[in-house]
């Protein structure tokens, strides 16, 4: 694991039973970088972000976060679901602040950076909505300032906008790169969306079918803040080809 590594898997493989899920398995993320992992359906992309997490166990291989194994879920990490799970009877800054009452602090004392991430994520003027007051891409920026409350060195992400319109996907993929760029979290993020991956990502792991491994590690050399004119711009085109071409090739 190299210095400014925040996440090192070296050799991680994981058996469901008699099938081998994840094979091999090695990777870096670095600090501050965004980190997008594609692959075909059924590949591990998932049981690694679960892995790295610390909520499953590898069978082969080793975790390190920070230079340390890990064995046991982190504490300086949050994760993001596909489903944003925000509890409808509280409002939006109190479903933000679930995630200080969960680790046993006081939500008062999280109450104004809850309001600045709100704010933040596009959501002011909203704070006092319930889930069912919002749109679907409103409760997911909310399920992501859950997330970022306690400030977590790393933010696992799992296909965070899938359930969500393209239209509506892309406005969103826009938005966390305006909350990243504000907060420099260490991101690991799982999508099936190639677009979506080159227009957040610093690098795009792509992952092999079953048993799942990193075929290849792809820098996306586009300039930030990416816009709707990087969709444009031919590097874009050509990052989308090789990507493809790696999930399509066995």
């Amino acid at each position: 694991m190299t210095e400014a590594a925040v996440v090192s898997a070296d050799a991680v493989g994981m058996r469901f039973g008699g099938q081998q899920a994840i094979d091999n398995l090695s990777f870096e993320v670095h600090d501050g970088e965004f980190v997008a992992i594609v692959g075909p359906s059924g590949c591990g992309k998932s049981t690694t972000l679960r892995i790295v997490s610390g909520l499953a166990t590898a069978t082969s291989g080793t975790v390190r976060a920070h230079g340390s194994e890990v064995m046991r879920p982190l504490q300086d990490a949050a994760m993001v679901f596909q489903a944003p799970v925000l509890l409808p009877w509280r409002r939006t800054v109190e479903n933000i602040l679930l995630t200080a009452e969960m680790r046993g602090e006081p939500a008062a004392a999280h109450r104004e950076r809850a309001g600045k991430l709100a704010r933040l994520a596009g959501l002011e003027g909203f704070e006092r909505h319930y889930p069912h007051e919002l749109s679907g891409g409103m409760q997911q920026r909310v399920s992501i300032c859950r997330a970022l409350l306690l400030d977590p060195s790393l933010l696992l992400m799992d296909e965070p906008f899938g359930a969500l319109d393209v239209m509506t996907r892309e406005k969103m993929g826009f938005e966390l790169q305006r909350i990243w760029t504000a907060t420099r979290n260490t991101v690991l993020f799982v999508t099936h969306s190639i677009s979506e991956a080159i227009l957040l990502s610093d690098r795009i792991l792509v992952m092999s079918p079953r048993p799942g491994r990193i075929k290849t590690d792809i820098p996306v050399a586009l300039e930030r803040p990416r816009s709707v004119e990087t969709l444009k711009d031919p590097r874009f085109g050509e990052l989308a080809v090789t990507v493809r071409e790696q999930i399509e090739t066995t």
